[in-house]
């Protein structure tokens, strides 16, 4: 039987600071009742402050598909704890998905998602969640949980196929959302979007080998340049034909790290 789950159910704070109290003086006695009940208080709730993270996820369209790529990183703050988490989610063989930020958050709208195209699969009506529509929803999402001041602090890409051409779009964490061609998050902002730009509006449509040689240079420079970056990351193609995952791995080459002075 299909569990019932709704995205948009509220989620109650549990500070146990609430209970009914009372201020006793000699002449009055003051009655302050609770902002919440003993029901509401006692629902699973969702973090509201990032513990594990993601870093960067990086994605761009080429001649035929889409590239993203993505770190297998979970930081318990600073420290690299969790070394095997995929933050690309595909969910069917046109879409897929990338997670940045509170990666509790980020399972939750994986388990959202699946949820719904599984309401879609039994159903029966021959609908597929396309990369648009799984865009639109996902930005219906996050501007809903802002809304009701309880946000899901997680960046996430919708890449795929629509219509046999590439798409790609970001919707972050207040509902926000945008279509473009190259799209970065994380610190890999200012630190890849700015030199990978110029490369793919100065050069003709890339094939999928450049295309995933190029984003092999875009995870290494992170890789060198963010505390929160891992050597071992993710990549995953979508073209017409299929969604391709790959394990790679940065090679570093530090030879020039004894030349350097006054980095500190």
């Amino acid at each position: 039987m299909l569990n019932e789950f709704n995205p948009c159910r509220p989620c109650w704070d549990t500070i146990n600071d609430k209970d009914d109290f009372n201020i006793n003086h000699s002449y009055k006695n003051y009655t302050i009742s609770p902002l919440e009940t003993k029901v509401e208080r006692n629902i699973r709730t969702r973090t509201v402050t990032p513990v594990v993270t993601g870093s960067s996820v990086a994605a761009f369209t080429f001649n035929g598909g889409v590239i993203l790529a993505a770190d297998v990183l979970g930081s318990y703050g600073s420290l690299a704890k969790y070394r095997n988490i995929s933050r690309i989610h595909q969910v069917n063989d046109r879409t897929v998905l990338g997670l940045g930020g509170d990666l509790s958050d980020a399972d939750y709208i994986k388990e959202a998602i699946d949820t719904k195209v599984e309401q879609d699969i039994i159903e029966e009506d021959g609908s597929k969640m396309t990369p648009l529509a799984l865009y639109a929803w996902s930005t219906r999402l996050m501007y809903y949980r802002r809304t009701q001041l309880n946000p899901l602090l997680t960046n996430v890409i919708v890449a795929g196929m629509e219509n046999n051409e590439p798409f790609l779009g970001r919707v972050n964490d207040k509902g926000s959302a945008y279509k473009e061609f190259l799209i970065i998050t994380g610190i890999g902002i200012h630190l890849a979007q700015g030199w990978i730009r110029t490369i793919l509006e100065t050069s003709s449509q890339i094939n999928k080998q450049q295309a995933e040689q190029l984003m092999d240079r875009i995870i290494k420079q992170l890789y060198y340049r963010d505390c929160r970056a891992f050597a071992r990351y993710q990549v995953c193609i979508v073209t017409n034909d299929n969604v391709e995952f790959k394990v790679k791995e940065v090679q570093p080459d530090w030879s020039l790290a004894s030349s350097l002075r006054n980095t500190e």
